[in-house]
């Protein structure tokens, strides 16, 4: 649907907000595939129109292994580029010598870009000791959850973490799930984007962000947030420095036509960032987000009408 953006738009608004922006999770609930399958899909994603909005393959440590039979599929120009989710505190090690041995395994066909610390990490010393101790030069977002306290908490540890080692930690954030308590308030959601860019942490979202713009669902029983609010809040805190009530209202905004796309600019009602703000903000603080479909974000964005100006060219 968005192949125009990639063919006529290559260095606009819309192209900056959605190059890499979707990890394809597609062994994870709702879609929860089976290895070949999601395998299957993401290679044939990385040969599609639109592969410049994909990110990496999101795998859990403890299934890197049964990738070697894939090495074939794979290539130096198309790689297997993966993100991936350590096991538990206890695994860290056993976790990264899998990591090692996919490296080795697919040498210039494959990549590892990030690893995700799941909320069964307890963000505390002895974790980061362990990590310090290995020669890793990843990205690592460490998933955050709880009361505002607790929240504000795990982001001050993650904050120190990062001016006593020289990797790079940054926040993950999930957004949903599959039932409703899933699915945090926006307000919450504004809280953590809010102070992990006074932070200068990177953030990374996670789960519920199947859909451009805030809806309710019935098969959820709420209301699910909208990848293009959520980036769009997080893109204009960075760039911009609002408050959390804008980022609050922005999350909240259930009308598409709020949010408006030219060649070189977004905007949501009166805010507006240039395209080069949206790749700086996407380059250093809104990462991505893990979706276990390609298929229904680029799809649903491509039939809304947010674009504007000479888009028709």
């Amino acid at each position: 649907m968005l192949t125009k953006v990639n063919v006529k738009w290559k260095e606009d608004a819309v192209s900056h907000f959605m190059t890499e922006l979707i990890d394809y999770a597609g062994l994870f609930p709702p879609a929860a595939l089976p290895l070949p399958d999601a395998i299957k899909n993401y290679h044939s994603y990385i040969y599609d129109s639109d592969s410049w909005m994909l990110g990496p393959f999101v795998i859990p440590a403890s299934k890197l292994k049964n990738l070697d039979s894939y090495r074939a599929q794979f290539n130096h120009k198309y790689p297997l580029r993966l993100s991936v989710i350590l096991t538990d505190l206890d695994h860290v090690e056993s976790d990264l010598k899998t990591l090692e041995h996919f490296l080795e395994v697919y040498q210039t066909a494959g990549t590892i870009e990030a690893l995700e610390v799941p909320l069964s990490f307890t963000l505390d010393s002895q974790f980061f000791r362990k990590l310090n101790e290995q020669s890793i030069s990843l990205r690592i977002f460490c998933e955050v959850a709880g009361a505002f306290d607790q929240l504000a908490a795990s982001l001050d540890t993650i904050q120190q973490m990062n001016q006593e080692s020289s990797k790079q930690f940054g926040v993950k954030m999930r957004m949903g799930g599959l039932t409703p308590n899933l699915f945090p308030q926006a307000e919450k959601a504004a809280f953590v984007i809010h102070e992990s860019n006074k932070r200068a942490l990177e953030l990374k979202f996670t789960a519920g962000l199947h859909h451009p713009i805030r809806q309710y669902r019935d098969e959820v029983k709420t209301y699910m947030h909208g990848f293009v609010n959520v980036f769009t809040a997080s893109i204009m805190a960075y760039s911009l420095s609002i408050e959390k009530e804008y980022i609050q209202a922005i999350l909240l905004d259930e009308q598409p036509d709020n949010f408006k796309f030219t060649t070189n600019t977004l905007s949501w009602r009166n805010l507006t960032v240039r395209s080069s703000e949206i790749s700086e903000a996407r380059s250093f603080f809104a990462a991505s987000y893990g979706c276990c479909s390609f298929d229904e974000p680029r799809n649903e964005l491509g039939e809304l009408r947010l674009y504007q100006g000479d888009e028709m060219r």
